[in-house]
């Protein structure tokens, strides 16, 4: 084990592979051989699955079905509702964030770069960014063999179908990443501005501001370091200035939270329905459908990966990440435990790789792969299973 402090963790590195041997490969090759090996299953489990349809779908088509064609809608430009109070507001596309339809837009200017062609070679650009991210961020506190172990296990995680999806992970999952990075490395403009993007691609990117909050309040009593409010300053403002676009443009402070409650019966309801879905595996409770069944799944890897968490002992900013994206989901309503949020809580999955080595590790990597393989498969079927 190593024992040496760095300066991006200010911790032990706990290393598994000895200091002084030299990598016999390119630092790079695990995370982008698992993420090429991964996107080629995802489509073939699309494949299949649109085979077992018969329908005419193609794999394109099945890339941008359920949230897809609300991001696809934004990126074509923003609905202005009338914001008249008292009355339910329908499925809108402004209840999507900005900055990812935004980005699909700017592709999209390319002559002969139709928006869903720039929206799935952007996702197959960020989720490699963001696997190598999580590859770098566990070869600092845990050394390159853990590191390589959670490259593969987050690219073939069964929620990282929705990394090929015209969905916002991915971009959300590149700049937490790097805010992370960032963080510990106490550089907190950047930390900032990356928490301020990702407060502007999904709502729960504002957990990046506890992050940069929580390292801004450690920077202080450590050496009463003031630069670090910078990052506290900017973390927020994505999220807080599309609120703020959205009542200048309607005059509405809360049409957003309107939107999400009346067109898609969103709010926080502080764990009933998650209780709830446990209680299928009661005597006598609700039957399983394949969403209540992925939710419960989901609960289970939450629990086990929460206790390796615990026992790995990351830097503090990571389990407050973690603890706020699991909160976010778990809370509510609508969301729960389905995989593509136990992804975005993407310390959970290193923490499972970190613990987890040799044939163990090498069964739960096929497991998941094979849970890829079908999410992937489901996915192209409407109403089924909800990404």
């Amino acid at each position: 084990m190593g024992g040496a402090v760095t300066a991006a963790t200010r911790q032990p590195i706990t290393a598994d592979v000895d200091a002084g041997s030299a990598p016999s490969r390119p630092e790079w090759t695990v995370p982008v051989v698992a993420w090429l090996a991964s996107r080629a299953l995802v489509v073939a489990g699309i494949a299949i699955g649109n085979r077992l349809q018969s329908t005419g779908q193609t794999v394109l088509d099945a890339l941008h079905l359920w949230d897809g064609n609300w991001y696809l809608s934004a990126a074509a430009g923003y609905a202005t509702p009338s914001a008249s109070s008292g009355q339910p507001l329908p499925q809108l596309n402004f209840a999507f964030f900005p900055a990812y339809p935004l980005t699909i837009r700017v592709v999209s200017a390319v002559p002969g770069v139709s928006p869903l062609l720039a929206a799935v070679v952007l996702n197959l650009l960020l989720g490699g960014l963001a696997v190598m991210g999580v590859w770098e961020l566990t070869r600092r506190i845990s050394g390159r063999q853990a590191a390589d172990r959670a490259a593969a296990l987050v690219a073939f995680f069964p929620g990282s179908v929705v990394l090929s999806l015209v969905y916002s992970e991915p971009l959300m999952l590149t700049f937490a990443v790097g805010c992370l990075l960032a963080l510990l490395d106490r550089r907190w403009t950047l930390a900032g501005l990356l928490a301020l993007a990702a407060g502007a691609t999904r709502p729960n990117g504002i957990v990046l501001a506890a992050c940069c909050a929580w390292a801004a309040l450690a920077a202080l009593r450590r050496d009463g370091d003031r630069t670090a409010l910078v990052a506290v300053a900017l973390a927020p403002l994505g999220f807080l200035g599309y609120l703020g676009w959205l009542w200048a443009r309607t005059g509405d402070p809360t049409i957003w939270f309107r939107v999400q409650r009346d067109g898609w019966g969103e709010r926080i309801d502080f764990g009933r329905r998650t209780i709830a879905e446990i209680s299928v595996l009661a005597p006598g409770g609700e039957a399983l459908t394949p969403t209540i069944l992925l939710q419960v799944s989901g609960l289970l890897f939450a629990a086990v990966a929460l206790v390796l968490l615990w026992r790995w002992r990351p830097p503090a900013v990571l389990v407050v990440y973690t603890l706020g994206i699991l909160a976010a989901s778990l809370l509510s309503q609508t969301l729960g435990a389905r995989p593509r949020f136990l992804l975005t809580a993407f310390p959970l999955v290193v923490a499972v790789a970190v613990a987890v080595r040799g044939w163990p590790y090498r069964l739960l990597l096929g497991v998941s792969a094979a849970g890829c393989a079908v999410l992937a498969a489901l996915y192209t079927v409407p109403l089924l299973a909800v990404p």
